[in-house]
């Protein structure tokens, strides 16, 4: 790794330390210049603790998955409706959706998604994999 690449790591690696402490000393340290070069649920929660309002359903999307992540099912729910809001297409959210519906236990919402992820899904294999796990529910 080149030293330029290295101090570019390490001041991305503080920036997220930043980023701990608040929106309000990041902004202050480092302003927007870092933004970017999160990754995308990195990028949207920033962007969110920013103020900034989020109109994107891929922004939506990786917020969801990153409180998936996190164990944060309800957050995660909150965040892939959204993101199907914007794009009611978006068949990562509808998976995604479905599963966290079964973590918190809401088999006919889970159901329900795993329908319409069947409806729109073109792999064969996928969809006798999913019609078998909706059985077991």
């Amino acid at each position: 790794m080149s030293r330029e690449a290295d101090l570019y790591e390490r001041e991305l690696a503080r920036y997220r330390e930043t980023l701990k402490l608040g929106a309000e000393a990041a902004l202050d340290r480092y302003g927007m210049t870092l933004i970017n070069s999160l990754n995308p649920a990195e990028r949207a929660r920033a962007l969110k603790s920013f103020g900034t309002e989020i109109t994107e359903a891929i922004d939506y999307y990786n917020l969801g998955v990153q409180a998936g992540v996190e164990d944060n099912w309800t957050e995660a729910i909150e965040a892939f409706r959204k993101a199907l809001e914007i794009d009611p297409d978006l068949t990562q959210a509808i998976y995604n959706l479905a599963i966290c519906y079964e973590k918190t236990g809401h088999t006919p919402q889970a159901k329900q998604m795993w329908e319409m992820y069947l409806q729109i899904t073109g792999d064969k294999d996928e969809v006798e994999a999913i019609k078998s796990h909706m059985a077991e529910l």
